[in-house]
């Protein structure tokens, strides 16, 4: 088992993941064009991928499956756009610690998932006893890094960094917004 770290700064990139051979693409047949398809691989795997891949061409990427990685976020800007979601093909996942481009995320119509860590930005460690060392025992079957999903009327809103309800009352003004934003209580 190994793990994936960032070069930069250090910050664990991935859940302990093993060795497997790269499987080829499955036939566009039995994809969807218009639903999430399956990742590549199965979890707790990865692969090394030693032919050319992305914009820039680049030798011997390691491909996991999208469940695997941690500590990572995706830079919007950056993102190349299929028909459907992310097409891959250059770095557009960065360090959540540092900022560093470390990845490409591929989720689009008719081809399999994938997250892609480029070999330069990225740092391999054996992981000796082959045990998961973070604190929480289930980073393995579900994601639980994230808060549950806001069930409140206006649906998911991003985290401000900043509290500012000058700008809510004026955007929203009027349709009780500010009030569903700014309520005491947890969500149910």
């Amino acid at each position: 088992m190994e793990t994936f770290r960032c070069a930069e700064c250090g910050n664990a990139l991935s859940v302990p993941v093993r060795l497997v051979e790269l499987p080829p693409q499955p036939p566009s047949s039995l994809l969807d064009c218009h639903h999430v398809n399956p990742p590549l691989l199965d979890p707790g795997t990865y692969a090394i991928d030693e032919t050319a891949y992305g914009c820039d061409q680049v030798v011997d990427t390691v491909v996991l499956s999208p469940g695997d990685v941690r500590g990572t976020r995706i830079v919007h800007d950056l993102v190349f756009i299929g028909c459907w979601s992310l097409a891959g093909g250059n770095l557009s996942v960065a360090c959540e610690s540092c900022g560093v481009l470390v990845a490409s995320r591929t989720d689009d119509c008719r081809v399999a998932q994938e997250t892609r860590f480029y070999p330069s930005v990225v740092v391999r460690e054996a992981n000796v006893d082959g045990v998961d060392d973070t604190a929480d025992p289930f980073a393995l079957i579900a994601d639980w890094d994230n808060a549950p999903s806001d069930t409140r009327r206006h649906a998911w809103l991003p985290k401000p960094t900043r509290p500012r309800p000058e700008l809510t009352a004026t955007r929203w003004g009027g349709r009780g917004v500010r009030e569903d934003l700014y309520r005491d209580d947890p969500p149910a």
